[in-house]
């Protein structure tokens, strides 16, 4: 029977040492509100929709903004959540939306008669109403936050 105490030695053969779970073991993990992935995730499929209407042959600018506006948000608040981006992103659903409600655009698609296009117009006006409901959920949230 051996009785010094156990070690674990490195060698470049052995395998690494074993974690013990828990928080010590999600150090690289950032959990974000439900509201602000809520946000994210409605600025990404806002904007795949409008790369959908595009590739359905809607008329679009040659870099169009409805695309990427909704990307740059994105980019904004996973680099950094605070009271500001959350806005911004509310903002940027507010403004595709009023744009999708004033202009003929819209209920061309829909009544075109192009699945594609009926299908991605639906989608996008889907991701409107979850981008500004979360939108203002997270900015709500964030409106005690110091920058």
């Amino acid at each position: 029977m051996d009785t010094e105490p156990s070690t674990f030695q490195e060698t470049p053969d052995s395998p690494e040492p074993p974690v013990a779970p828990g928080p010590a073991s999600r150090r690289t993990a950032t959990a974000r509100p439900a509201a602000v992935t809520a946000t994210l995730a409605a600025l990404l499929l806002l904007a795949a929709s409008i790369g959908g209407q595009i590739a359905a042959g809607a008329d679009y600018p040659t870099v169009p903004p409805g695309l990427v506006i909704p990307l740059v948000a994105a980019g904004l608040l996973l680099w950094r959540t605070n009271r500001w981006t959350t806005g911004l992103a509310l903002a940027v659903g507010l403004f595709i939306g009023v744009g999708a409600i004033l202009t003929p655009n819209t209920a061309d698609h829909l009544s075109s008669g192009n699945a594609g296009l009926v299908a991605t117009t639906l989608t996008q006006l889907a991701a409107l109403v979850v981008l500004t409901a979360a939108g203002a959920m997270a900015t709500f949230r964030n409106r005690t936050a110091r920058l």
